[in-house]
């Protein structure tokens, strides 16, 4: 266990447009869409919201909205859910925006517009503490999203990188992150994994000297510290109806988890409960997470086994 800290999350905020479809189209196809429906999200808001809704430690958002009616609501949802949003800038112009279309089994694609997330002329200074874990994703440039890097480096924070979308040059990052959140398609274009098995992420962990979290889905997700040594941890059962989300739920919950004293298999269990949880609502956040419904879902599901030595 750890002291204490708070969860700085620094990303995106999108407005997203989900379309509900009975199949994802082709190229050059059209499809009708069953329903539609309107809602705050981006990686980072997304992972504030569960960082908030999934423990009692603080979190804090730092990102950049448009100074339209989407990025009043952006702002609104977070405050709402206990987000403090002191740090997140209004600039002249549009909020991102994300167009999702969802299938009837709960897969997705979808298209990003940035809008504000990429209006930087300049890299804030953030109020960063020794014991705060700092979380940044891939929806903000590169260059802005490693300064804030060395920042939490210089400061003693931890840096929590959910390297997604994958970004030419993101492999830069990794000498100032201690743990790297990726999937299964990210951890093979970041980390040049040509399988991903448990020697393989050993590797990579030790290789980098950092801990790296491969989520597999309904596969549940492999963790090596930064010596390579690794636990398989598994999902939780779950009725999927929207997968859109999951892995932002994930990485909320597993930072928020760090910040409060876990250690990496707590979390990322800890991760993978919000995860499963999130998959069975529509929407990127689940409307009624709450640190007792992870607890509950943990409680339901013994612990991982024993860790194996690679």
């Amino acid at each position: 266990m750890t002291a204490a800290g708070r969860v700085i999350v620094f990303g995106s905020l999108n407005a997203d447009i989900t379309f509900e479809v009975h199949r994802l189209p082709q190229a050059g196809e059209t499809v009708v869409a069953g329903g539609v429906r309107r809602a705050s999200g981006g990686k980072g808001g997304n992972q504030a919201y569960a960082a908030a809704r999934t423990s009692t430690r603080p979190v804090l958002m730092a990102g950049a909205v448009g100074d339209d009616e989407a990025g009043v609501s952006l702002r609104d949802d977070l405050s709402t859910a206990g987000v403090d949003i002191g740090l997140v800038r209004v600039v002249e112009g549009v909020s991102g925006m994300a167009m999702i279309a969802v299938d009837e089994e709960g897969h997705n694609v979808i298209v990003v517009a940035p809008g504000a997330n990429h209006v930087w002329p300049e890299v804030p200074a953030l109020p960063l503490e020794a014991d705060d874990v700092v979380v940044l994703q891939l929806e903000v440039p590169l260059d802005v999203a490693a300064q804030v890097a060395r920042q939490a480096v210089a400061r003693g924070a931890r840096v929590v990188l959910n390297a997604a979308p994958v970004t030419p040059g993101a492999d830069g990052l990794l000498a100032d992150v201690d743990v790297l959140v990726v999937n299964e398609v990210e951890a093979t274009d970041l980390l040049g994994l040509s399988t991903i098995d448990v020697e393989a992420v050993a590797a990579a962990a030790r290789e980098r000297a950092l801990a790296v979290v491969v989520t597999l889905g309904s596969d549940g997700a492999l963790v090596a510290d930064a010596e390579g040594r690794m636990t398989r941890v598994p999902s939780f059962p779950a009725d999927a109806v929207d997968t859109v989300g999951a892995g932002d739920a994930f990485v909320g919950a597993f930072a928020a988890a760090l910040a409060g004293g876990a250690d990496l298999v707590a979390a990322a269990r800890r991760g993978a409960a919000a995860g499963s949880l999130t998959v069975t609502v529509r929407g990127a956040r689940h409307p009624r997470l709450h640190p007792l419904l992870v607890d509950d879902l943990l409680d339901s599901q013994p612990d991982p086994p024993g860790r194996t030595m690679s």
